[in-house]
């Protein structure tokens, strides 16, 4: 009777079915040991770089390894307003890449809002929906039209949908989501593993940002002052580097008889000679908030009115230059001593300048292109000893707070005609 129980027909295809399960669950484990794998894989490579675009470029390769979803977003919170920015997606057109969503705007704006995953099993259904109420609503005046919908990449057939916040310590760094044309393709087991991909790239994300701006920071405090540069990193200013016309105020300095000096003296005198000259003139150029061009050996150029815009950039700049030229006196006094004959020249014009980063990768600079730059160069070349040169434009601007010269039209190379030209002998009452 066993035996016959044993080989009947209902037994058998019970045995077959618990085999089933077996190799399913089989199945069910090698690919989590997979997962398992990959995911400390990931770990390994995510950590190993500070490059943000190489940081996204393995997240999103992740969730197509792990997931094996081939459409995939990362959007990052953008530091100078309260919007996501789509910084790299996978399965997408590339053009994408920049386009906004606002806090709380559709799923991946809610996710960012309320800093929890959300998953969507059938969005075609929804979309379709909510599209359908809204276009009654504002056509009976019940709803003020919405703005535009963001123009993120998406599949046209989407079905399934699942954000995720990447959070640091519960503060937003972006969102991960990703996509699928079939109905509710994803589940528990998907979020879980989303979610460790997520929890490993928020931080490397959130490093390599740090990196960028720290970068990016020490690359603008060679031009601005601290405070300006931390104020254009964290988005309180346009990115100066990109090129600008702009209206400005541009200082022209260098010491008479520096090359005689140079000359004849011994390399250790000429660079104590300069330290001491450009800690000086540093420190004032920060003091009036200007912008420092270009050094090179005795010669310096500022401008005043960018990257920010300043109030009487001209007045700053020609309270800038008596301090400097007193500055100079007191420091003439202790060359005079070890036998050194310099003296300093300014020259300051004011006029529309082209502006922005000059040069190739690995060496930028942030230069100033214009007549404007050429005339305070040439007024600097003509002042004697001591002597502050303006322009006729300048003058105007500071005429209530300057006593002046007329130095008569000066013939200067490169322009066409006579330049009008003052000296500033003092300012007017209390500096």
């Amino acid at each position: 009777m066993a035996a016959e129980d044993a080989g009947s027909p209902g037994l058998r295809e019970q045995i077959a079915q618990n085999q089933q399960t077996i190799d399913r669950l089989n199945r069910d484990l090698a690919k989590k040991s997979d997962q398992v794998r990959i995911i400390q894989q990931i770990s390994s490579e995510i950590t190993s770089t500070l490059d943000l675009d190489r940081v996204l470029e393995i997240v999103l390769r992740a969730t197509e390894r792990v997931l094996g979803f081939q459409h995939s977003m990362i959007l990052l919170e953008d530091l100078a307003e309260n919007t996501l920015r789509l910084f790299a997606s996978r399965g997408y057109d590339p053009s994408g890449v920049g386009a906004e969503v606002a806090f709380g705007e559709g799923v991946i704006g809610v996710v960012a809002e309320r800093k929890r995953m959300m998953r969507v099993g059938n969005v075609g259904a929804s979309i379709a929906y909510l599209t359908s109420i809204r276009a009654r609503l504002e056509a009976s005046g019940e709803m003020a039209p919405g703005p535009p919908a963001a123009k993120l990449p998406g599949l046209p057939n989407v079905q399934s949908q699942l954000a995720l916040p990447l959070l640091v310590k519960d503060r937003l760094v972006g969102v991960l989501a990703v996509e699928s044309p079939k109905p509710n393709a994803f589940d528990e087991l998907d979020e879980i593993l989303l979610g460790i991909v997520g929890n490993q790239a928020a931080t490397a994300i959130d490093n390599a940002r740090t990196y960028q701006l720290v970068e990016k920071l020490s690359r603008l405090k060679r031009f601005f002052s601290p405070q300006l540069a931390e104020l254009i990193v964290t988005g309180g200013a346009d990115d100066p580097l990109k090129t600008h016309r702009r209206e400005v105020t541009v200082v022209f300095l260098d010491l008479r008889g520096f090359t005689a000096f140079a000359e004849t003296s011994e390399p250790e005198e000429v660079m104590g000679v300069l330290r001491e000259y450009h800690a000086e003139m540093g420190t004032l150029i920060l003091e009036h908030e200007g912008t420092l061009e270009r050094f090179t050996g005795d010669g310096m150029m500022v401008f005043f009115n960018d990257p920010v815009p300043l109030p009487n950039p001209a007045e700053r700049a020609v309270r800038m230059a008596v301090v400097m030229r007193d500055r100079v006196t007191a420091l003439i006094r202790r060359w005079r001593k070890r036998g050194y004959e310099l003296d300093l020249g300014v020259g300051v014009a004011q006029g529309y300048a082209t502006i922005g980063a000059i040069g190739f990768e690995g060496r930028w600079d942030y230069g100033a292109i214009g007549t404007v730059t050429n005339l305070a160069a040439r007024l600097c070349g003509e002042a004697k000893p001591g002597q502050i040169l303006i322009s006729l434009r300048v003058a105007g601007e500071v005429e209530d707070l300057i006593e002046a010269e007329e130095v008569g039209p000066l013939t200067l190379k490169g322009l066409a005609k006579p330049v009008p030209a003052f000296h500033v002998v003092r300012l007017k009452g209390p500096e």
